[in-house]
């Protein structure tokens, strides 16, 4: 995947996708449902569990009231966040490392 310097990406690094990249670009959709864009199949997961955000030059993440919880570094959130590199995104037994490819 081809991604432009300093463009945050999602890298999965547990699960059945580990290793799969996403590069943050307007909303990324993550859940079990596969009309998501980052579709997980994991019972620990809401059918639309969260959504990642690019907005503003920033990317961020929001809880869309899932069942289990959104975690970051975590830390279960409770409203949108701001994520830089190095962040750490959990749902169910899920981990999403959030970077920047150079």
């Amino acid at each position: 995947m081809a991604v432009a310097a300093g463009t945050p990406i999602l890298r999965l690094s547990t699960g059945p996708l580990a290793g799969k990249v996403f590069e943050i670009e307007g909303t990324l959709r993550v859940g079990r449902h596969p009309f998501n864009e980052v579709s997980l199949a994991d019972p620990g997961v809401s059918r639309y569990h969260c959504w990642i955000l690019f907005r503003d030059g920033a990317p961020s993440v929001e809880d869309l009231a899932s069942a289990n919880g959104t975690f970051v570094n975590g830390e279960r959130i409770r409203v949108r966040m701001a994520l830089k590199p190095g962040d750490v995104i959990r749902v169910g037994s899920t981990e999403i490392q959030v970077s920047e490819e150079a």
